[in-house]
């Protein structure tokens, strides 16, 4: 049986639906993975939050109901950087629902291709994505080496270390994703 891969965002839920060892991944990094960012910060909400991700990526909440789910169970009006609108920015939990489920599909993508043993991944273009966007220019319709991509992925979402490297997700709304060589 062929495994089924997402070729952009919108398609993510139905890919791991039907791939279940992708999902394993994906609820395996959730759990596990560091997810740098102020917004999950203190007391349970990093917790509540992975709860609200693994709910979403097994198919149990649409995406709509994440943002919400989100919003409710980590509320800006607890976080210690309340006041702060570049942390509680407009639209901050549906930014943060898109952004860590595209990140640890992502992720769970590439470290599977890897662990086969490939050497180049593929980006496909999005319906969903601006011509113009840097993602849309300079790396979708082409392949890229998946360790370059992974360490990338790492190194902004997992470790903080943001830079101007594109990576994907490349911004909270990005709908690209990275698939095998067909």
């Amino acid at each position: 049986m062929n495994k089924v891969y997402a070729k952009e965002f919108s398609e993510i839920p139905q890919t791991l639906l039907l791939n279940e060892e992708l999902r394993s991944s994906v609820i395996k990094l959730i759990d596990e993975q560091p997810m740098a960012g102020k917004v999950t910060e203190g007391a349970d909400r990093l917790n509540r939050f992975r709860k609200i991700l693994k709910t979403f990526a097994v198919g149990e909440l649409g995406l709509v109901e994440a943002y919400r789910t989100t919003s409710a169970e980590i509320p800006r009006h607890l976080s210690s950087y309340s006041a702060n609108n570049n942390v509680f920015c407009d639209r901050w939990a549906e930014r943060l629902v898109r952004t860590q489920y595209s990140r640890f599909y992502n992720q769970a993508v590439l470290e599977q291709l890897i662990a086969e043993g490939h050497s180049e991944c593929f980006i496909h273009h999005s319906s969903e994505e601006a011509e113009n966007s840097k993602c849309s220019q300079y790396l979708a319709g082409r392949a890229h080496d998946p360790h370059i991509l992974h360490h990338r992925l790492i190194n902004a979402y997992a470790n903080g270390a943001w830079n101007k490297e594109l990576k994907l997700p490349d911004h909270p709304y990005c709908s690209h994703v990275v698939a095998p060589i067909e």
